[in-house]
């Protein structure tokens, strides 16, 4: 699986040593034009269509396979999962409100009776469905939403330099908003990586880090206990 997700920009990077939170071999970006935000290469092709036994356990097992695959820090990218869905692989956000399926047939059967007006955000890693997956489901597959998420986020590592601002661009909204991004992933991180200086240094309020902490805590401890029973 590694093999089919290698990066078909790659040919544009040099190794060099680390700028952030890296390690020896991380790659960063050589001169040249900026590359798309979404990248519809990087989506992996579907795998057997499977029956998940827990979504919440299949969230956390995907994002950690892709933390790997796409020589992310560990636990970025559970962070981002905990932050996004609260690590649910159906998790639906139609029009701003939250669905959380507990079957995939369900959640595929939602989505698709959104009405075309409504904004919708889908699946482990909240995947615009509206503006990648405009006529398909896969946001809802665990394992390809968090590939596609893995790689987006290596991308923009590799284009800015800095873990920081992928997550910035990860959210693409204001700056004020994505600031309020980067503190929750931070507070999440503080708990899928603990000891983690990834994100460090950022004005964050006390209170709403306390609470982002304690939150993501407790999903990530129902999310492994489903993981395991898988």
């Amino acid at each position: 699986m590694a093999a089919m997700l290698a990066l078909p920009f790659a040919e544009a990077f040099a190794r060099t040593p680390p700028r952030e939170g890296g390690r020896a071999g991380t790659l960063v970006a050589a001169a040249g034009p900026r590359l798309p935000d979404a990248p519809q290469e990087l989506l992996p092709a579907p795998l057997p269509a499977t029956s998940l036994a827990s979504p919440r356990g299949a969230c956390l097992a995907a994002a950690r396979r892709a933390e790997r695959v796409h020589g992310l820090p560990q636990g970025l990218l559970v962070a981002v999962a905990l932050s996004e869905s609260g690590l649910h692989a159906h998790a639906l956000s139609i029009g701003g409100r939250a669905q959380y399926p507990e079957d995939l047939s369900t959640a595929r059967r939602l989505l698709a009776q959104v009405p075309a007006r409504h904004s919708v955000m889908a699946g482990c890693v909240q995947v615009n469905a509206r503006v990648h997956a405009r006529g398909s489901d896969w946001p809802l597959d665990p394992v390809r939403s968090t590939d596609w998420a893995g790689g987006l986020l290596r991308r923009w590592y590799v284009e800015t330099g800095t873990w920081v601002e992928a997550i910035r661009r990860w959210h693409g909204g204001s700056s004020a908003s994505a600031q309020r991004v980067v503190c929750r992933v931070r507070a999440k991180l503080e708990v899928t990586a603990p000891g983690s200086a990834l994100l460090q240094g950022q004005a964050c309020r006390h209170g709403e880090t306390i609470e982002a902490r304690r939150n993501g805590a407790a999903l990530l401890e129902v999310a492994e206990m489903q993981d395991a029973s898988n």
